[in-house]
């Protein structure tokens, strides 16, 4: 059997086209997840039993003596902006929060800042250099004056 560049070119063009197809298969399936995930987060309305689970989870964190704890985290893509505000502590941040994730922030400004707890969001990953996730994190006071 006689071996030739030509059929060496053939094969490996063959395979970078199959490694292709497969990345634009993965890529084209997380963008469906990424949609399918959004559309639930703006038509989900945060329960009486969320809200518990929140103030059970900034208790427990309290008590292990943490300063704060992040509720909830996702894509930022899902952003009006793709998380460039929350990147960038940009005036109007959380107007950017999609859905459920700014009924968090509506719980947070009437139920727990009265009480003296800080909210925030931040990025809290960065693949290939862009933004990632976008963590929601309660905080509170080391020391707290009454």
């Amino acid at each position: 059997m006689t071996l030739t560049v030509a059929e060496l070119l053939a094969r490996k063009e063959a395979e970078a086209a199959r490694k292709r197809a497969e990345a634009e298969a993965a890529a084209e399936a997380a963008r469906a997840e990424r949609a399918t995930f959004a559309a639930r987060v703006m038509a989900y309305q945060i329960t009486e039993e969320d809200k518990a689970r929140a103030r059970a989870k900034i208790a427990k964190a309290f008590e292990d003596g943490e300063r704060e704890v992040m509720l909830a985290h996702f894509p930022s893509q899902i952003c009006e902006d793709g998380g460039r505000r929350i990147n960038n502590q940009l005036e109007g941040w959380q107007d950017t929060l999609p859905g459920a994730f700014r009924q968090v922030y509506e719980m947070w400004e009437r139920d727990l800042k009265p009480g003296g707890f800080g909210f925030s969001a931040r990025i809290i990953s960065f693949p290939d250099g862009m933004p990632g996730e976008v963590g929601i994190f309660i905080t509170w006071p080391q020391v707290f004056d009454r």
